[in-house]
């Protein structure tokens, strides 16, 4: 990771990293940002961009326990950000689905909008028309073994739409990931996908998650440590099995203060092949969710985001105080299951995690892609840039009006894990509330 410094100065992609302040008496990581800011200034592609700068920016956050890990980390976010806005047009393919056959991935399988989020005057989404020409770009299958074309809405960010079938997705970040193996890239962008999938499912119909038992003992030594930093005297962690029927595992966690400090309640999700490392993830995670929200939350109450407005931390917000904890409600409150943490599936076992991981979402009939996103400044470091995705996965919105709720997936995992599974019109009410 030490590559990654040399991005770092006036005048290279990440212009400047700084620390997020850690309040006293809270837990003991390092919080670092690193800012790009405006690519478009360098990026022709991106001239006319939708969404102006509220799709969450391009910063990269990183955490860690030594500042200048956490601080690699948020260059390596930064980095995974601004790749997913390097497009030359002229090497995206434009065409109707119905002119390229097999070879392309219809955005018919990607998540969509229900009738009644469409007939809504605050959703920029639109059907999609598989006879009106999109862009396409290429990526590779890890199911099928085989190239295939994807809708290129669905891989960058910040795409200004060329026809309305463009609308059917906005770009996220989500799936897209750096690392010197491109292998471990590539699990690393499809555990991001799955974990926001176990969110999406777990808020927008109120799963009743199993809790989990941590015994400290079953932690390799970085895990140990972080799980020990991540619990401080005023804050209450509970941690909750949020593992889906793709069977890689999830652990969601839940940081309330005990004594009536700002941010009240937060929430966070971790994926990874090895249930250990999701836990050490999600303590780190919680950290960086709750030095952001600190001063906001401090400042004054936040109102609830506007319904048509991308929103990245503003629901996050909204919940930071006590009144608000009634939204937690379904997690924190009832009997429930509690499993060892031991008890969770673990791919890192298993001789090839990623082709077991891609096995266990094939068994669910869920197709992995990845598409190389690699730009110069990446592979002048030695890091490959991917962006992962699963058409059939449950998105994680930021846009409350704009939550993919005719995605079949949503009501159909629930029920494939054992829960009751809600109808459109029973789901949460509440935006969700993962920075």
């Amino acid at each position: 990771m030490a590559s990654l410094a040399s991005l770092a100065s006036p005048h290279g992609l990440v212009s400047h990293t700084s620390a997020l302040p850690v309040a006293e008496g809270d837990p003991a990581f390092a919080v670092r940002v690193s800012g790009i800011g405006d690519p478009s200034k360098v990026l022709p592609a991106m001239q006319g961009r939708s969404g102006g700068g509220g799709l969450g920016g391009l910063d990269g956050v990183g955490s860690a326990l030594s500042g200048e890990r956490a601080g690699l980390l948020s260059i390596a976010e930064a980095l995974k950000r601004y790749s997913t806005c390097a497009w030359h047009e002229e090497d995206l393919v434009v065409a109707a689905e119905d002119d390229l056959g097999e070879d392309a991935v219809s955005p018919a399988r990607w998540p969509r909008s229900s009738e009644r989020e469409f007939a809504r005057d605050d959703c920029g989404l639109a059907p999609y028309a598989p006879s009106v020409p999109i862009r396409w770009v290429p990526a590779w299958s890890l199911t099928r073994r085989r190239a295939v074309l994807v809708p290129a809405a669905a891989v960058y960010l910040h795409m200004a739409p060329r026809s309305p079938s463009e609308l059917f997705t906005r770009g996220t970040a989500t799936g897209a990931a750096v690392h010197s193996d491109i292998r471990r890239a590539v699990l690393g962008g499809l555990a991001e996908v799955v974990g926001r999938d176990a969110l999406a499912l777990a808020w927008l119909q109120r799963l009743p998650l199993p809790e989990l038992s941590v015994d400290p003992e079953f932690l390799g030594p970085s895990e140990r440590a972080d799980h020990a930093a991540g619990t401080a005297r005023h804050l209450d962690v509970r941690l909750f099995d949020a593992t889906t029927d793709f069977g890689i595992p999830v652990v969601y966690a839940v940081q309330a203060s005990t004594d009536g400090d700002l941010p009240d309640h937060i929430v966070c999700a971790a994926c990874d092949a090895d249930p250990r490392q999701a836990v050490g993830k999600v303590h780190r995670d919680l950290a960086s969710v709750r030095a952001a929200l600190r001063e906001r939350a401090a400042a004054a109450p936040a109102a609830r985001p506007d319904d048509g407005a991308v929103s990245v931390t503003g629901a996050s917000a909204h919940d930071a105080s006590p009144e608000r904890r009634g939204a937690f409600r379904h997690l924190l409150e009832g009997e429930r299951k509690v499993r060892r943490l031991e008890e969770l599936p673990d791919l890192s076992r298993e001789a090839d995690p990623l082709a077991a991981a891609v096995a266990r979402l094939a068994g669910r009939g869920a197709e992995v892609l990845a598409a190389d996103v690699t730009t110069d400044e990446a592979r002048q470091v030695g890091m490959h840039a991917v962006k992962v995705m699963v058409p059939e996965a449950v998105p994680l919105s930021f846009i409350h009006g704009e939550r993919y709720l005719a995605t079949p997936r949503l009501y159909a995992a629930p029920a494939a894990m054992g829960y009751r599974s809600r109808g459109e019109e029973s789901l949460n009410p509440e935006p969700q509330p993962t920075a």
